[in-house]
């Protein structure tokens, strides 16, 4: 695997001023069609519509209000949702049985991500997830990983995640830095 750490791991009170507002895609030009592409795939696999879905780093919430679910459970570092505060203990609150769970730009942001894809695993039947792919020289404090699109789908067989779909949307022929993974697994 290609896969490498290019930070070590903030400690509570950096991440709560790190996150202390919500994400909001909006502020890069490159973020609004990785999150339209998210959005879509996330309608495909939900389908006609799914019981439930949740996303707890969800930010301003513009993938899972695209979500086509009865309930929706959204959560967030930040506050000021349902579930607040770090993925790996909001989503031990969140419980099980959800029928789609969106991950998106978070995993590269987590000190051990195959853990949550494993937590996300038990609890919820479907996952689209995006993230960075082959940033090898990524100089965004907040990531903490950089992987190949190979290394994510070691991480999410591991995880007991099978594929079913997967594309990109790269943005480094226009001199931006990402090229964005987005699966979508069952």
């Amino acid at each position: 695997m290609t896969r490498k750490r290019l930070r070590p791991a903030y400690s509570p009170q950096q991440l709560s001023e790190l996150y202390r507002t919500p994400h909001d895609h909006r502020r890069w030009p490159d973020h609004h069609l990785r999150v339209d592409v998210t959005a879509q795939v996330a309608r495909w696999l939900a389908g006609d519509g799914v019981g439930s879905a949740a996303d707890l780093s969800c930010g301003n919430r513009a993938i899972l209000d695209q979500v086509p679910a009865m309930t929706k459970h959204a959560g967030d570092f930040a506050p000021g949702y349902e579930f607040h505060g770090p993925i790996e203990k909001t989503l031990d609150e969140l419980g099980y049985g959800i029928d789609l769970f969106v991950c998106s730009e978070t995993i590269e942001h987590l000190d051990d991500p195959d853990a949550v894809l494993a937590q996300i695993r038990s609890r919820a039947r479907q996952l689209v997830l995006s993230t960075p792919v082959d940033a090898f020289d990524d100089t965004n404090p907040e990531h903490y990983w950089a992987w190949s699109r190979e290394d994510v789908e070691v991480m999410l067989a591991a995880a007991g995640w099978r594929q079913h779909v997967y594309t990109e949307v790269d943005f480094r022929p226009m001199g931006l830095p990402y090229c964005f993974g987005i699966w979508g697994v069952r």
